[in-house]
């Protein structure tokens, strides 16, 4: 009788216990949709949970949770880049950037925002429909070379009409078969990873979760023909590695082709290349939390219940704009103690990212002031002046770098860190070169070099923006200032 007891007691105790368990969440069964078919209203009729996340990115991102990537507040406010970091008007003239450099916003305006910017933004033609359309990998294979270099407004009409704004499809990381994560750019990163030696076919899955970011959140080269328009489109990573992508490997591809420059700098008359958004690299080249095995999903696209079901958040944006939630996957202090600790990181990066780009500009400006001594008749020791422009080129290269990605650091903090302070360091090398150089010729070189920040800033087309001198400078730790108080 005492045994039927206990047993009974177990029965009820364990149907108490299962009955106050939280549901288990219920597993998406795929659903097959049409091979080809981009428009994320019918994958959201399979999809319905991660669709109704997803249109979300068309609303504004919470305003004033992170402190250097603001996004957007309304769809009236755009942050200019050129405003926040106004070095860059000096390094970026030229350029289309020189002109308007806005912050990005969410993926559902990445064909939008480009429609909306300066016209002069367009001269690439349709090679930019490459990371801004889910159409880019159709096109490129139906038009091969005059995808690349139709003038740009042309090639969108190729898109459907009722597409022509549509900023990024399921299809772009998801198979139509069954839903799996793949790769949509083979012509972009599918050719990059082969050059690296990695099986596009045989792709671990948490690898697959950066890698399909990996698509656009890149790095990337235009090569030109001799009429300066666009040939191909190809990622830097020749002679690179898979966790090891080095922003000096980089600078060796875009020097090792006269073909790669893509513009030339007004300021000092150089042929460069550019460097674009290089989150992937930044991140995976040996980073904390890459060696962690963590993915770009799981900080920007976390795990949440939804529904009933587990997915993973499927409206993209930043752990700072998501109340540190990704983070406390992993980590156990408090989301204000973790918000915090990124700041930190960050305000240390752009403290170094604004001295290492007014340097730049400073070098810059003082290859201006060279160009005019020599057309002015004085010889300058031109090995003296090939040094100084090599270091520069070295300089400028990873200072864009670190401009635009787009964690303020925080993705490598140690790497981003390296970088910059190598980049003040070439500039810093060029200038004193260029100094000697100069002196040697026995040419008076002023103690400060001027920016002229107003001449670059507030003459750069439609959107002008009136700068006043006294915004130069918005270091968080104020040690620029005092380099240049020091100068005086």
């Amino acid at each position: 009788m005492k045994a039927l007891f206990v047993l009974l007691f177990l029965a009820i105790s364990i149907s108490l216990i299962l009955a106050c368990a939280p549901e288990k969440p219920k597993e998406f069964r795929a659903v097959a949709i049409p091979e080809g078919e981009l428009d994320p209203e019918v994958w959201g009729k399979a999809y319905p949970v991660h669709y109704e996340m997803y249109k979300q990115m068309e609303n504004p991102t919470p305003a004033g949770k992170s402190k250097y990537r603001k996004g957007w507040d309304t769809d009236k406010i755009i942050w200019d880049k050129l405003s926040e970091f106004p070095f860059l008007g000096v390094l970026y003239n030229g350029f289309g950037f020189g002109i308007e450099y806005n912050e990005p916003r969410a993926h559902y305006y990445r064909l939008k925002d480009v429609l909306e910017i300066d016209s002069s933004r367009y001269k690439p033609g349709g090679v930019c429909l490459t990371c801004k359309s889910p159409y880019a990998p159709q096109l490129e294979a139906k038009y091969g070379l005059a995808y690349y270099n139709t003038p740009f407004r042309e090639a969108v009409n190729w898109i459907p009409e009722k597409h022509r704004e549509l900023g990024d499809s399921c299809a772009d990381c998801h198979s139509a078969k069954d839903g799996s994560l793949k790769i949509s750019r083979q012509f972009t990163l599918g050719k990059a990873l082969q050059t690296m030696g990695v099986d596009v076919n045989n792709i671990p899955h948490q690898h697959m979760r950066s890698l399909v970011c990996a698509q656009c959140h890149v790095t990337y080269i235009i090569p030109r023909d001799q009429e300066m328009k666009p040939k191909g489109i190809f990622f830097p990573w020749q002679g690179s590695k898979v966790g090891g992508i080095t922003i000096e490997n980089i600078i060796k591809v875009l020097k090792s082709d006269p073909s790669y420059a893509e513009w030339k700098q007004a300021v000092t008359g150089f042929k460069l290349g550019f460097i674009r958004h290089p989150e992937y690299e930044l991140f995976s080249n040996n980073s904390i939390h890459w060696n962690a095995g963590a993915s770009c999903a799981d900080c920007h696209m976390p795990f949440k219940k939804a529904g009933g079901f587990k997915v993973s958040d499927h409206r993209i944006m930043s752990p700072l704009k998501n109340d540190m939630r990704p983070c406390l996957q992993c980590h156990g202090q408090t989301p204000e103690w973790l918000k915090q600790q990124v700041l930190t990181i960050q305000d240390r990066t752009v403290s170094l990212l604004i001295r290492a780009g007014n340097q730049t500009a400073r070098a810059a400006k003082l290859f201006e002031f060279t160009h005019k001594a020599q057309e002015q008749g004085s010889q300058i020791d031109q090995n003296l002046y090939n040094r100084a422009k090599d270091a520069y080129i070295e300089a400028m290269y990873r200072l864009i770098y670190i401009m635009a990605e787009n964690s303020a650091g925080f993705h490598n903090p140690t790497e981003a860190a390296r970088i910059l302070s190598d980049a003040y360091a070439y500039s810093s090398n060029a200038e004193m070169i260029l100094r000697t150089a100069l002196s040697k010729a026995g040419i008076q070189v002023p103690v400060k070099v001027e920016l002229e920040l107003t001449k670059y800033l507030n003459n750069r087309g439609a959107k002008k923006l009136n700068f006043k001198p006294e915004q130069e400078f918005k270091d968080p730790y104020g040690t620029q200032q005092n380099i240049e108080a020091l100068l005086k």
